[in-house]
């Protein structure tokens, strides 16, 4: 008895499926059919998943925690900075911070020599700077907050919220929104939108808040950076202002004692910020956080019921896909019985000469597999092209060049199907078992031919 070597196998096994080019080809071409099928319906349920993501991603940060007191009652802890403490041990945590707006309390932004300018609409905020990062404030230019006292960060359109005192009233504000025209792009790609010039620039203009009603108090300001404007964060990253957390609670006891109330040290927060690690953090922090009393609120309640449909519907396409995969298998199975049957006497002689019985069998398990393995490859391949195509159809509105085409294909959110490195992996070994599985039975019939039997085969 004598073993195969394995490179005579392999070349044994591609000599034989090239002895009947035209049947091997159909075969192969209907694991392509199947590939492609389960590739692409999965690849749908994945870019599917993708737009849900982005759309609450726009709706808010997916992994930042709101957390409010549960109650006004005796028997509900506050919401203090002992709490805040005990938030900031939790292990999934990465930042906590306070959020303090200024609640009744009269306040009144000025900008200008002689405050000439005077704003009417102001949204102040409190955060701790060095939370701002970490929980998604992003700026246009400048820096964060730091250690100097009452420096602020200021809204995108921080300019537009203010009226010019010494201007006649129909004519004492710019109209952010009315006047923006459209202007033609330095690069000749497309026209942008110009927004109208505002009375002054903050960087370059003195800043004074003022507070109270009849004890009033004024505090200057210093510019420290702009933010990009983003609603899910609030309105302050768009004509508001964000100081230090610590400034802000200054300000507000100065107006309280102006009015003749006491400060109420035991109130606490009325909400505090907690950012986690990852979306999987989220559900597990809540939890520990009610546990603490407190109540929460995230994108968590809306993603997880989302996130559990894509994946029914993923499961659902990709189940249709599998489908023809299998019929595809059927069509190997069906191929390797002919070939079995029409070579009895070449599995006659191979027993003759001593091969062993494993070798017989591993010849027509070879066959199967690099059968399923090479509809894998040419289906994978292919379903890239069909994926490329199917995302420049539904944006083809914005296909006005190569590079435009090239961002559409790379952008998250805005494809139809996505086709990650893991599906990829995923249908080519799946291809290559279906082959070897439907390579089974007819390898196995293969050796239970008898040798002498065989030979006498016509």
């Amino acid at each position: 008895m004598a073993k195969m070597k394995r490179s005579d196998l392999i070349r044994m096994c591609v000599k034989n499926l090239f002895r009947h080019r035209a049947r091997t080809m159909l075969t192969i071409l209907g694991v392509v059919v199947g590939c492609c099928s389960i590739v692409i319906m999965i690849s749908i349920g994945v870019g599917m998943k993708e737009s849900q993501e982005k759309m609450l991603s726009e709706m808010g940060d997916l992994t930042i925690i709101t957390v409010t007191p549960a109650g006004k009652g005796k028997n509900n802890p506050r919401l203090d900075s002992r709490a805040v403490q005990k938030i900031k041990q939790l292990s999934q945590v990465e930042v906590v911070s306070p959020k303090l707006t200024a609640e009744n309390v009269t306040l009144q932004l000025y900008a200008g020599q002689n405050r000439r300018y005077i704003s009417t609409w102001l949204e102040v905020v409190g955060l701790a700077p060095e939370a701002l990062e970490a929980l998604g404030y992003q700026l246009t230019e400048g820096e964060y907050l730091g250690k100097q006292a009452f420096a602020v960060l200021v809204g995108q359109d921080f300019e537009y919220g203010f009226a010019d005192t010494k201007r006649p009233e129909d004519r004492n504000t710019v109209d952010l929104y009315g006047g923006m025209f459209l202007a033609e792009d330095p690069s000749g790609a497309a026209e942008s939108p110009q927004k109208p010039t505002p009375f002054f620039s903050a960087e370059k203009t003195s800043l004074e808040l003022e507070t109270g009603d009849e004890k009033k108090s004024n505090q200057k300001l210093t510019f420290s950076g702009r933010m990009k404007e983003d609603y899910g964060k609030g309105f302050e990253t768009s004509q508001g202002v964000v100081m230090r957390i610590q400034d802000l609670e200054q300000l507000l006891d100065q107006a309280r004692r102006a009015a003749g109330k006491k400060a109420d040290t035991k109130k606490g927060f009325q909400t505090v910020l907690v950012k986690v690690r990852s979306i999987q953090d989220v559900e597990p922090v809540e939890k520990a956080i009610k546990e603490m009393g407190f109540r929460t609120s995230s994108m968590e309640s809306i993603r997880k019921p989302m996130e559990k449909e894509a994946r029914q519907k993923q499961m659902m396409l990709g189940g249709l896909g599998a489908i023809s995969l299998l019929v595809a298998a059927l069509g190997i199975t069906n191929t390797m019985i002919m070939s079995i049957t029409e070579r009895t006497r070449e599995i006659g002689v191979m027993k003759s000469l001593g091969c062993f019985v494993r070798d017989v069998r591993s010849v027509f398990l070879l066959e199967a597999g690099l059968i399923g393995f090479s509809g894998g490859v040419i289906g994978v391949i292919l379903s890239l092209f069909i994926s490329a195509a199917m995302n420049l159809l539904a944006n083809r509105a914005a296909v006005t060049s190569l590079s435009a085409a090239m961002a559409i294909l790379n952008e998250q959110g805005t494809r139809m199907s996505v086709i990650p490195p893991w599906l990829a992996l995923f249908a080519l070994l799946f291809s290559a078992l279906i082959g070897l599985g439907s390579g089974y039975y007819p390898a196995n019939k293969a050796v239970r031919i008898p040798a002498l039997e065989a030979i006498k085969h016509d």
